[in-house]
């Protein structure tokens, strides 16, 4: 038996030490036995961790292995036990973060994550209105799978209260990323649009007739004039553009150079803004220039509920454009993107939408190639 072994281990290795003095003969005999049933009982490593706590035992058994300490004393001690990628570590109060996960975990979402970006870039701003939760749920799959971490795809695929944990912490990033563009376009809309601090019916204005999404010229009194055969050019979207494809090696225009290099084989032979950011940006600065309009409140969301209609509004004025007049939209879209990659490496009611989006457009003044 190992208990029996590891007594024998300890008779041969180690002598008792004769006392020079006992003053009870019965405390003598009980530390006897105190010393021998401790030289036979094994010491366990502690294994479980406190605070973090897998959601579900997913861990193989560990081994056994003898050990000594500084006095000699051999002990039987537990490796810590290998968890699969699949474990889930939750916080005390039961919520799964990211940054708690195991490295495969963490590769695994942050790679879906960027897919998820990507997907509103280039497939649909707003993907929760069409899809809800099955993009993260395809996403983590794919990632899974290409990355070849075929214990997480399979738990995927049998265990629903994991699917969504994982792809909750996936569809989170999607508000954020439409929020920090957002902010950026309620930083900005003043210094772009020359607006003073209680310039809300000049804001108002902007928003009639799609003005906000022209370049635009601006005379002594800071009153703006669209340039009308310079659609979707404006200043302000072309630094919102800028700001998202390329502010890091991380950013979706760095990541993902390979999506505008397909697009660059349709008419114009150059990278292009896909409809679906340049729409999504578009409503940006929409929602920028209402809530100037509205004296800028603290709180000011950037929902699909509350700006869809005007996501949805640019989308199909951006295809109306591209069937009516694919050189010019095919050259607009090719510029957009040469004037943010350059600019970057140089230094909700939707009230309007029943509007004409191209009624200021001067269509015949665009180039084409």
């Amino acid at each position: 038996m190992l208990s029996d072994e590891v007594a024998s281990l300890v008779t041969h290795t180690q002598k008792p030490r004769k006392s020079s003095k006992v003053s009870d003969s019965g405390a003598d005999r009980s530390s006897a036995a105190d010393r021998k049933r401790a030289t036979e009982t094994p010491t366990w490593g502690d294994v479980d961790d406190a605070v973090s706590e897998s959601i579900e035992s997913t861990t193989t058994g560990g081994e056994l292995s003898i050990s000594s300490d500084n006095e000699d004393t051999p002990k039987l001690v537990r490796t810590p036990a290998k968890k699969s990628a699949a474990s889930l570590v939750r916080t005390e109060k039961g919520k799964v973060k990211l940054l708690d996960q195991n490295l495969p975990t963490r590769q695994v979402i942050q790679a879906a994550i960027s897919e998820v970006k990507c997907h509103v870039m280039f497939v649909h701003g707003y993907p929760e209105l069409v899809e809800k939760n099955q993009l993260s749920m395809r996403t983590l799959l794919s990632v899974a799978e290409k990355r070849g971490v075929d214990a997480i795809k399979e738990r995927l695929q049998v265990d629903e209260l994991y699917a969504l944990q994982l792809g909750a912490l996936v569809d989170a990033r999607i508000p954020i990323m439409r929020r920090e563009l957002k902010d950026d376009a309620c930083t900005n809309v003043d210094g772009y649009f020359r607006l003073g601090h209680k310039d809300f019916t000049k804001a108002k204005t902007l928003t009639e007739k799609l003005v906000y999404i022209y370049a635009m010229k601006f005379d002594g009194n800071n009153n703006a004039t669209p340039i009308r055969n310079r659609p979707y050019q404006g200043e302000l979207l072309v630094l919102l553009i800028s700001n998202q494809l390329f502010h890091s090696s991380r950013a979706v225009g760095v990541k993902f150079a390979s999506r505008f290099v397909e697009i660059a084989k349709n008419k114009s032979k150059r990278p292009e803004i896909p409809i679906p950011f340049l729409a999504l940006v578009a409503t940006a600065v929409y929602s920028a220039l209402l809530w100037k309009s509205l004296g800028s409140p603290g709180k000011f969301n950037f929902s699909g509920n509350q700006f869809s209609e005007v996501y949805s509004y640019h989308v199909k004025s951006l295809e109306r454009l591209k069937h009516d007049a694919p050189g010019k939209f095919h050259y607009m879209m090719a510029d957009i993107y040469e004037a943010a990659h350059k600019l970057k490496h140089n230094g909700a009611t939707g009230d309007h939408i029943e509007l004409n989006a191209f009624e200021l457009l001067d269509l015949e003044g665009m180039e084409e190639d």
